[in-house]
């Protein structure tokens, strides 16, 4: 099965909006092993959006589309595919209930721009969109192709995919795949590919890197007729993968969510700890992440902002005097802060951060990306020295990674930096 994306908007076009949608797309599609050839992104112009669906139709038996569903003069996306199609849009009435209730939800006026929604080729398959009015659809388009429409909001198009597309188009691949995603942290992505370059060359399963900042991601595939029997086939790369990286892969799951922040707050909720944590460099941007995962409530009691000198004194209780002896960013006063959030907020743990994020201010004794973590415990409290290159927003998020590995680590019963100084 080869599928094409076509990403529907003039703001995507214009760079004004992430095409994070495609990136989704394509890695779900790949899991499925349905083969991406092509992405298209064309803005919301009718003539141009014609050719190119009629391009992406002519060398793909899947086209996606991703925006243009909505209520507005410029969501042309299903008009043009039914013209393509030699049909005429009517108003479906399951569509129409889909929108109202959405509408009802929102507490909004149901309009006639807002019924447009509800239009759909009379053979389209539809597509609930529980998180939005748009309802997406399969169209179809002759010759066993079809047409995807999806909403183009992400918070919208990833569940509408995961829960309705990925079934439909598994049932007609006439085999089973599953697929496990492992994430890796502390360990580079040249690193990654050296020791597993060997596994990445097998054919059933398959196994695919993907990277960020600061972490690599693999995702393991396996094919069968079974689950059961595509699970078998899995479990000796897994176990292989961990023999060869060890306690770099902080994380096994079906699904691409996840990340630092989810494994973080599930090993501090195993533990029965709470977390605190005081911010310099990053701003509050370790206790943000933090609180973005579900239930976060439960082991995140607060973070202090302690931007400037001052503040590091008057809410984390670090003396002045060794701010001025060991200077602001110093394995001391990282220490200091990470005590004092953990006395005043009355937690199990709590993480400092502080350092050089640029960029100016560095010194050859300190350089930007000077950064040292605090890590304090009933246990004892110790600093952990970072040396990190970028511009100021790559320190700032990877200073932000190192230090919710660092509590995972801590909750986990490791230690996990290796270069981490004691002080206690």
């Amino acid at each position: 099965m080869i599928a094409e994306i076509l990403s529907v908007g003039t703001e995507l076009l214009m760079g004004q909006v992430l095409n994070t949608n495609a990136q989704f797309l394509s890695r779900r599609l790949a899991a499925l092993g349905v083969t991406v050839r092509h992405q298209t992104v064309v803005g919301d112009n009718g003539q141009r959006l014609r050719e190119a669906c009629r391009t992406a139709l002519e060398r793909a038996d899947v086209v996606i589309t991703t925006g243009g569903l909505g209520p507005t003069l410029d969501d042309i996306t299903k008009r043009v595919v039914a013209e393509l199609a030699g049909q005429a849009l009517v108003l479906r009435p399951e569509a129409e209930e889909m929108v109202r209730e959405q509408l009802a939800k929102r507490g909004c006026p149901v309009t006639e721009a807002c019924l447009a929604q509800a239009m759909f080729t009379p053979d389209s398959l539809l597509l609930d969109n529980p998180n939005g009015t748009a309802p997406g659809a399969i169209v179809p388009m002759g010759g066993g192709r079809v047409v995807i429409h999806l909403p183009g909001p992400p918070e919208e198009m990833k569940p509408m995919f995961r829960d309705q597309v990925e079934p439909w188009l598994q049932e007609r691949s006439g085999r089973v795949l599953v697929s496990r995603y492992l994430r890796i942290f502390g360990m580079g992505e040249a690193a990654v590919d050296a020791r597993l370059r060997d596994l990445e060359e097998g054919g059933n399963p398959t196994l695919s890197p993907y990277c960020s900042l600061g972490e690599v991601q693999l995702r393991a595939t396996a094919a069968a007729d079974t689950e059961a029997e595509a699970l078998a086939l899995l479990e000796p790369l897994l176990a292989e993968i961990r023999a060869r990286l060890g306690d770099v892969v902080y994380d096994v799951r079906e699904d691409e969510d996840g990340g630092l922040a989810v494994s973080c707050v599930a090993a501090l909720r195993r533990r029965g700890w709470t977390v605190a944590t005081c911010e310099s460099l990053t701003g509050g941007l370790i206790a943000a992440t933090l609180v973005e995962v579900p239930g976060a409530s439960e082991v995140v009691r607060g973070g202090l902002v302690t931007y400037q000198s001052v503040a590091k004194t008057l809410l984390a209780d670090v003396p002045p005097e060794l701010i001025e002896r060991c200077d602001v960013v110093s394995a001391e006063v990282a220490c200091a802060m990470a005590e004092g959030a953990r006395r005043k907020l009355g937690v199990d743990i709590a993480v400092s951060a502080t350092g050089l994020a640029g960029p100016g201010g560095g010194t050859p004794e300190r350089p930007v990306g000077t950064v040292f973590l605090g890590l304090s415990t009933a246990g004892g409290t110790r600093a952990i020295p970072l040396h990190l290159t970028g511009n100021r927003a790559r320190i700032r998020t990877l200073t932000m990674k190192h230090a919710l590995n660092a509590v995972r680590c801590e909750a986990e019963g490791r230690s996990g930096a290796a270069e981490e100084k004691r002080l206690n």
